[in-house]
């Protein structure tokens, strides 16, 4: 049989812990790999299963990141107790003093946790010990044996390899001498302003409310209006006949075409916000970041992260000539529709597609941890060479002068990151959301009115 076992995310928490273990004794042998290895029984206080745990860590710790991390998000796991044929257990022992047997073996190396999983079996509760090896990193130096074991001397470098660990041979050397000196070299980009300011405008959060309050009142009133309908027709004789609803009535009850209102108005506040940062970019200036490798190495897959304030909003840069994609309205409610008509899919329940901002694939925009996070594309750097980075409409309704940004940047072939700020200068914009609804719609008379009647 083979591992049964989703292994792309780390094993946290006891539930994963024992589905792993559970996974392995429906395995076979065959099913070791490089993120995981089981051996049926040692005991680490005895010098030869404390070289056994050791052994395996230090393969673990021996791999590339690239490599690692195509499992469990680079996580290693080595379980002590459990093979493909049944669950037996160790003995339990002190934290402190498992740490000292296996230090005698990894030396300083200490980028591991190990737990005891309690596993219940016909004989018992049994416990099974779980070691979970950090992900490699680039620049980490070589990890080798300290403390000699039968043929194994000092100095030895172990490497898992696919079901087995055992000393590294020489392409596994280079590889691992790689890693080590990629700590030397860091990320060196420039991230500038080419253009672009934060428009800053007067709030919209009031007026779309409004709005979709007024929208809501009136499509709501189609329940009232049907039940008066509803009785007047009861009180006709040839009822069966005079309305095209008593054919084929509305299947939906009053709270169905409640939340039909809700998820249309949802996607109708959505477009209005679309339409505002169509309007913005229109008539603001878009901010467009440059990207620079001043140094004389190749740099695979930089990625730039720009944090603002939470209290700025951003888009992607849409096509000012692009139309939006207003919602449909909900079907009429308490009026039938003939079957082959193009009320059709209103009869059958079904509703119109909701609607959806554009794509935000590259870049990537969030709100998290009180900022507003901008994640673009990664890109490759040729020595020297300057791109220019994916233009996004940003505004806000705090008045200042410039909003003070953070921009960070990593690559994947080298370690580190570089951080720095960046004081994106404020525009204000003279732009009212009603006049830009007014110009696409003319929705917003009674809004305004109902607005101007509260002042």
């Amino acid at each position: 049989m083979t591992l049964d076992f989703n292994a792309d995310e780390p094993v946290v928490g006891l539930a994963r812990q024992r589905e792993l273990i559970r996974a392995v004794g429906n395995a076979s042998s065959a099913d070791e790999t490089r993120w995981l290895e089981w051996k049926s029984q040692h005991d680490v206080s005895k010098a030869d299963g404390a070289f056994a745990v050791s052994k395996a860590i230090l393969g673990f710790a021996n791999r590339t990141p690239d490599v690692a991390e195509q499992w469990a998000g680079g996580h290693a796991y080595l379980l002590v107790g459990v093979d493909e044929d049944a669950i037996y257990g160790v003995p339990t022992h002190d934290v402190e003093k498992v740490d000292s047997w296996l230090r005698r073996y990894l030396g300083e190396f200490s980028r591991y946790q190990f737990t005891y999983v309690p596993m219940d079996t016909d004989e018992g509760k049994r416990h099974v010990m779980l070691v979970d090896v950090s992900p490699p990193r680039w620049g980490d130096p070589l990890h080798p044996l300290h403390k000699e074991h039968q043929s194994y001397r000092p100095g030895t470098i172990f490497h898992r390899y696919a079901g087995k660990t055992e000393p590294a041979r020489p392409a596994e050397i280079y590889a691992l001498t790689d890693r080590a000196r990629r700590a030397t070299k860091r990320v060196n980009v420039d991230v500038t302003m080419a253009t672009g300011t934060v428009a800053v405008l007067a709030p919209t959060e009031g007026v779309r409310r409004t709005i979709t309050d007024i929208l809501r009142e009136e499509m709501m009133k189609q329940v009232d209006a049907a039940d008066e309908k509803k009785k007047a027709a009861a009180s006709n004789l040839f009822r069966d006949f005079s309305a095209l609803q008593n054919l084929w009535p509305d299947s939906r009850s009053p709270e169905e075409f409640r939340q039909e209102v809700d998820e249309y108005l949802s996607d109708f506040d959505l477009a209005m916000q679309h339409a505002l940062a169509q309007a913005v970019s229109a008539t603001g200036t878009p901010l467009t970041l440059t990207l620079t490798n001043p140094g004389e190495d190749n740099l695979t897959q930089v990625e730039v992260v720009l944090s603002l304030p939470d209290t700025v909003t951003a888009h992607v840069t849409a096509d000012t000539e692009e139309e939006v994609d207003w919602p449909q309205q909900p079907a009429k409610y308490g009026e039938g529709t003939m079957p082959g008509y193009a009320g059709l899919p209103a009869v059958l329940g079904v509703r119109p597609p909701a609607y959806h901002l554009p794509s935000l694939h590259s870049p990537d925009i969030e709100q998290q941890d009180g900022c507003t996070l901008i994640r673009f594309a990664p890109v490759d750097l040729r020595p020297h060479e300057t791109v220019t980075l994916d233009p996004i409409t940003v505004y806000s309704s705090q008045k200042a002068d410039a909003f003070v940004s953070e921009w960070r940047a990593t690559a994947t072939n080298v370690s580190s990151k570089v951080q720095r700020s960046l004081s994106i200068p404020a525009q204000r914009l003279e732009l009212d959301l009603r006049d830009v609804l007014r110009a696409l719609h003319g929705i917003d008379d009674d809004a305004e009115q109902e607005e101007d009647g509260d002042d």
